[in-house]
């Protein structure tokens, strides 16, 4: 085992019997041995159990166990793969993800030689598909543009280990999930952030460290693209109820553009028939002002992320997904704001544990 700990990496899965398989053979090609690997079946209705089971037996030697968690939701799913953990260090994994072979090794050894409360690494973005639309999103969602200063996302860190307000596919003390009373299941996403978060609170830092390295699979559509951050904008704001302290400017500032923007639409349109001509004038020269900046600011880093790869074929494809993620994220943000939170209903549902898919 590593440095003498048992480890237990804990998988989330909903429906996705195809990607898990993928994620087993990466973790089979890690360069240290695992104490057990399990898999939370959170409720799938695809043969998730069967295929898992076949894939053992096909690639016998890696110690895989599947637990099943009837409340359908991630947070609940990591509680109930934590709470059966035998391992006294976890190490959290997503079945779309692909870990460097080294990754366990190093994250277990960072966690050691620091202290941290969670160790994390960096991700290499890549498409979810063959498509230029597909290789626009992989490209928008790792530039700063896309991802603000969340440097797993961007790859843009120091050469050494440095503190950061959060992690994916974090690896802490089983310990340290019991102090911290596990993941806040009222939450469908935001989980990470949310549990990292306490983390840093209670005096525990969060180490991100660029060795520790793994490969995330970007979406592949527009839809997809717009569903995944209108989400995680609606979340976002549920955790910040709780949580507002934890909020960064790379999150405010996408809500604040949208409220902005849809303020002086609202404005010149009441102005107008109001037959203010002159005010609705001048919040329509603003409003313009705002779209010409924003667009410029788009176009310049669709031109940095085309030019400096001579990628030039998703060059007009670029400001259309910065846009999509602005737009849904900070469209998500002031939903949950305006409707207290109780639209749409099926957000609520999947915090409840009654339905929807997991994040």
């Amino acid at each position: 085992m590593t440095a003498g700990h048992r480890v237990s990496i804990v998988i989330p899965c909903r429906n996705e019997a195809g990607p898990v398989q993928r994620l087993l053979g990466s973790i089979r090609q890690q360069d240290t041995a695992v104490h057990e690997v399990i898999v939370v079946d959170n409720a799938s209705a695809d043969d998730l159990a069967g295929t898992i089971d076949r894939w053992t037996s096909q690639h016998p030697g890696l110690p895989v166990r599947i637990v099943a968690c009837p409340r359908v939701g991630i947070p609940a799913a990591l509680n109930a793969g934590i709470r059966a953990a035998q391992g006294e260090v976890i190490v959290r994994f997503d079945a779309h993800s692909c870990p460097g072979e080294a990754y366990v090794r190093r994250a277990v050894e960072t966690l050691d030689e620091t202290g941290a409360g969670v160790v994390g690494g960096v991700w290499e973005v890549v498409p979810g598909d063959r498509t230029l639309t597909a290789q626009a999103i992989a490209r928008a969602v790792s530039h700063p543009m896309g991802a603000g200063d969340a440097a797993y996302r961007t790859g843009r860190t120091s050469h050494g280990l440095r503190e950061v307000d959060t992690v994916p596919f974090g690896c802490f003390l089983k310990a340290t999930w019991e102090a911290l009373g596990g993941f806040n299941e009222r939450l469908a996403t935001n989980e990470d952030y949310e549990f990292n978060y306490r983390a840093r609170q209670s005096g525990h830092p969060v180490i991100l460290d660029p060795r520790i390295r793994s490969t995330y699979y970007a979406r592949s559509s527009f839809s997809a693209l717009a569903a995944q951050y209108s989400r995680y904008g609606w979340w976002k704001a549920q955790m910040l109820k709780s949580h507002p302290a934890s909020l960064r400017w790379r999150q405010a500032v996408p809500a604040a553009f949208v409220a902005a923007a849809a303020g002086l639409g609202v404005a010149t349109l009441a102005f107008a028939l109001a037959g203010l001509h002159l005010l609705s004038r001048v919040t329509c020269g603003l409003l313009f002002a705002q779209a010409a900046v924003y667009g410029g600011a788009l176009t310049w880093a669709a031109w940095r992320i085309s030019g400096g790869r001579r990628t030039w074929r998703i060059f007009p494809l670029l400001p259309l997904v910065f846009s999509t993620i602005h737009f849904c994220w900070g469209g998500g943000v002031l939903v949950n704001v305006l409707t207290f939170g109780t639209w749409p209903g099926r957000y609520r549902r999947q915090a409840a544990g009654r339905g929807g898919d997991t994040p």
